[in-house]
């Protein structure tokens, strides 16, 4: 805890190599630990690239950047990668997934505190959406965690009003939510399952699972490039990608100790800004070490084409809930990541 000032530096100057620094935004994900860790160990200045990283703290802002050509690349999910290609297809490219869930653990969970919502099972839920009861569930619009609810929805034969889904794409802001019972749930992603289960403070109500959602309905965490950008400096980002590919192997050899006392600062700073303890009580940073402790750590896969059935199924949902127009065609709006 004594680098919690460490992702600040990483995002505040750029690191190494010639030529024109590759400008890349990120969200607090699992797709950006590679990369923020690439800085951090200075992968990147020794693939010979320039990397300045663009601290942006929403969506929308990292939209509006590469629409504004602010910034050269951006991580986010696949369904915001497909609207923002839809509306910019001669120069948004989704360059292959950074991170995609993978294994039998469930990446998402739907989440309640029955003290607050009176519902404590999955089959509850079902029986109080059947019924068109008023449910509200946290979740970003218009994101993978959307079209994930959807197809859970789905397989139990149900149909969630759309109305019933609110929520901002900030995750602390929706647990938040459904801690104090604004909400009947919230549908959180990794690692913030795990940490607002294990995170303990006095008042905080219980809470259940009501619903692990599988990984093979969770959509990939993509890097979306400007066309211009990849033409212009097609070494640099080749040389991004390597940097990145050497991020999760040494990713996944670590051991959990160390990995934790080389991440644990970043990952603070990435998934959970602003909300850290203080740090003159040391009883509040034992809670907070606790819950980080309890976050089960995934593996890390390399940067890979975006696989093009998981591609198929979010343009026809996003087509069906009137996000999209028309069709993608996946040879067009991706490729396949360079290096």
């Amino acid at each position: 805890m004594r680098t919690l000032g460490i992702l600040s530096l990483v995002l505040s100057f750029c690191l190494g190599g010639a030529g024109a620094a590759l400008r890349v935004s990120l969200p607090p994900s699992f797709g950006a630990v590679p990369i923020v860790l690439s800085a951090a160990w200075n992968l990147f200045a020794e693939e010979g690239v320039e990397v300045e990283m663009v601290p942006l703290p929403a969506q929308r802002d990292r939209l509006l950047a590469f629409q504004a050509g602010q910034i050269d690349a951006f991580v986010t999910d696949l369904t915001g990668a497909l609207l923002l290609v839809s509306s910019m297809p001669t120069e948004a490219v989704i360059a292959g997934s950074v991170f995609s869930a993978q294994g039998p653990r469930a990446h998402v969970a739907l989440i309640t505190p029955p003290g607050y919502s009176r519902i404590s099972t999955w089959q509850e839920l079902a029986a109080r959406v059947r019924k068109g009861d008023r449910v509200q569930i946290a979740v970003p619009r218009q994101s993978d965690l959307e079209f994930a609810l959807d197809e859970l929805f789905f397989k139990s034969g149900l149909t969630f009003r759309p109305d019933g889904y609110i929520g901002q794409d900030n995750m602390l802001t929706n647990a938040s939510w459904t801690l104090f019972g604004m909400v009947t749930a919230a549908a959180l992603p990794q690692p913030y399952v795990d940490y607002i289960l294990n995170y303990d403070f006095p008042g905080k109500p219980a809470l259940v699972v009501l619903a692990e959602i599988d990984s093979g309905d969770v959509p990939p965490d993509v890097i979306v490039f400007r066309r211009t950008a990849l033409n212009r400096n097609g070494a640099a980002a080749a040389a991004f990608f390597r940097a990145i590919r050497r991020a999760t192997v040494r990713l996944n050899e670590m051991d959990r100790d160390e990995l934790v006392t080389t991440g644990l600062p970043v990952a603070v700073q990435l998934f959970f800004p602003g909300a850290g303890p203080d740090p003159a009580k040391p009883e509040e940073w034992a809670r907070v070490e606790a819950a980080i402790a309890a976050i089960v750590l995934p593996r890390f896969p390399e940067p890979a084409p975006v696989d093009a059935t998981m591609f198929n199924r979010v343009v026809s949902w996003a087509m069906r809930k009137g996000y999209l127009r028309a069709a993608l065609s996946y040879a067009q709006v991706t490729t396949p990541p360079p290096g």
